[in-house]
């Protein structure tokens, strides 16, 4: 509190701080309602906590509440150096027998040596350059032009080939200049007429397809891929070992689905320890979390715990969480995961496991159902949450009025303090004068 001292109030025997005392003393009101938009500002930041914890939630759930996010699927290979590949979401399981006899090459033209890349002239001239599609693209050799300066023109050429220099090592000329066609498969081939440049080119590639047998049904491609023979599997081809019987399964990812399990299990206790704490006291002050009383959160927590006991219809095995491994605290009302049993769940029956999870004409399941519950709790018109931040940006928005009015009451009572105890300054200066010149007189009368 910053006082000022007035001497004028001393002089007439009142406390000269005095002024300053009573505009502090009519401040009080506005620093009280400040205290209380403070305290409704602090609560509105733990409700935003609270719904930041429960879309962390959501997120996570969407791991899990439908057949698409729940199932995940991987690609096993029993030669993987062979054949590997990536599966999508709505691939269907199965083993397929694969042979690959034959990878897809792309063209290549080699031309004859040189001695060095960027010294030796390879002639002049016009170099075409024809592909199978029936394209000729022409370049202008000019006189003077290297092996280097050849292989960046042809780059930027966009012939749909690339060119390149090799070092061979074989002398005299090592370096030699090659063309790749951009694509591979028997239908990329190119053609490449020297004219009357130095160089003389050699078919040192010819431009094949890719050669396997699925199921023993012949299949062909121009890259090394297939991604339109399985649904949902994209298939990448190695190297090929004619004769050799590969073994390609499309599984079920188990490791994949535990991620989504145990991440689902974690933001769920995230959301039980916020309003657990909430109901803890603070060793320090002895107070309770500032949304202890709030019934929204033990609204939210009760929906939540309602949500998590959703029972499959039919009497299936895996009807609760429980059964598979997730238990909940009764104290903290967290779920403890058992990963051991969750995992052995899925291996003994992954589509029970799913079932418990995700939303069926049987059950809307334990993600539907939480995912459900935290998007009426969103809901713009009649959702807890949405509704409790509402209610708390009104308040907020009534005390800045209150304090605003407050403000400019105090402003103008702090004017009006000031004058009064001006013009009583003046009147005390006048008393005082009219008491020096009195007690003067009186002195003067005595002596005479």
């Amino acid at each position: 509190m910053d006082i000022k001292f007035n001497p004028a109030l001393k002089a007439a025997g009142l406390d000269p701080n005095l002024i300053e005392k009573l505009i502090e003393a009519q401040k009080i009101p506005v620093e009280q309602a400040k205290a209380r938009k403070g305290h409704i500002s602090t609560e509105k930041k733990e409700v935003e906590k609270l719904v930041k914890l429960l879309s962390d939630l959501d997120t996570a759930l969407n791991a899990l509440k439908t057949r698409y996010d729940f199932y995940k699927l991987k690609l096993d290979s029993s030669n993987p150096d062979i054949i590997d590949g990536t599966v999508s979401a709505g691939a269907m399981l199965g083993t397929y027998d694969l042979e690959v006899r034959a990878l897809a090459k792309a063209d290549k033209q080699l031309a004859y040596g040189f001695p060095d890349k960027d010294k030796t002239p390879i002639g002049f001239g016009y170099m075409t350059i024809k592909r199978d599609d029936g394209e000729e693209i022409e370049v202008q050799v000019e006189p003077d032009t290297t092996l280097d300066q050849l292989a960046k023109q042809i780059n930027e050429s966009e012939a749909g080939v690339k060119a390149m220099v090799i070092n061979t090592h074989y002398t005299p000329d090592s370096y030699r200049l090659l063309v790749i066609s951009e694509k591979s498969g028997k239908e990329a081939t190119i053609e490449v007429d020297e004219d009357t440049t130095f160089l003389e080119f050699k078919h040192q590639v010819a431009g094949r397809n890719l050669d396997v047998l699925f199921e023993d049904v012949p299949v062909t491609n121009d890259q090394n891929m297939l991604n339109d023979l399985i649904d949902g599997v994209t298939l990448n081809f190695r190297r090929s070992e004619p004769g050799t019987d590969v073994q390609v399964s499309i599984v079920h990812d188990l490791d994949a689905t535990m991620e989504g399990i145990k991440n689902f299990v974690s933001k769920y206790n995230e959301v039980a320890s916020f309003v657990n704490g909430q109901f803890i006291k603070n060793p320090e002050t002895g107070q309770l979390g500032i949304l202890s009383a709030d019934a929204t959160l033990k609204y939210v927590m009760r929906q939540l715990q309602s949500a998590i006991v959703t029972l499959p219809k039919g009497g299936q095995k895996m009807s609760t969480l429980a059964s598979i491994g997730i238990t909940t605290d009764p104290k903290s009302g967290k779920l403890n995961l058992d990963e051991n049993k969750v995992k052995q769940s899925l291996t003994e029956d992954y589509d029970g496991v799913a079932n418990l999870f995700i939303h069926t004409p049987k059950s809307s399941g334990v993600a539907g159902s939480l995912a459900q519950k935290l998007k009426d709790f969103r809901d713009p018109g009649f959702g807890a949450v949405r509704s409790r931040l509402r209610g708390l940006d009104r308040i907020i928005e009534s005390q800045d009025k209150d304090i605003e009015r407050r403000q400019s009451q105090l402003e103008e009572r702090e004017k009006m303090i000031r004058r009064q105890f001006g013009n009583l300054e003046g009147h005390l200066s006048q008393l005082q004068g009219q008491g020096n010149f009195l007690k003067a007189r009186f002195a003067q009368e005595e002596k005479s």
